[in-house]
């Protein structure tokens, strides 16, 4: 049994296989931050032994509604703003990840 830091065992260990036009990432959802939070991704090159356990790849485009469901399920109940404000913080974090994804499938599928 895992354990998560600061009581957010309530939310299960999420991880996902995204595949890029440069390879494919793993991205793992930090249990115990917010939606908003800039360490909410936890991103990882795929081998077999990170893609361990993952059934199903999800391409990149497709991802990003996943995002927005990610975003939701972790909470942003700290902002306090107008409903249209919060769905554009939403969309502009899914948007701001979807992009640091690729970034990073691009860095790891360059050569040294």
């Amino acid at each position: 049994m895992s354990r998560t830091p600061d009581g957010a065992g309530r939310r299960a260990d999420r991880r996902y296989l995204v595949t890029t036009d440069h390879g494919d990432v793993v991205v793992s959802v930090n249990p115990a931050a917010g939606g908003l939070d800039a360490d909410l991704l936890a991103l990882e090159a795929a081998t077999p032994t990170t893609t361990a356990g993952i059934e199903l790849a999800t391409p990149l485009r497709a991802f990003g509604a996943k995002m927005l469901d990610i975003i939701e399920i972790q909470g942003i109940s700290d902002v306090d703003v107008s409903p249209g404000l919060r769905d554009m913080l939403m969309r502009e974090k899914a948007t701001q990840d979807l992009k640091r994804i690729e970034r990073f499938a691009k860095a790891a599928a360059a050569p040294d």
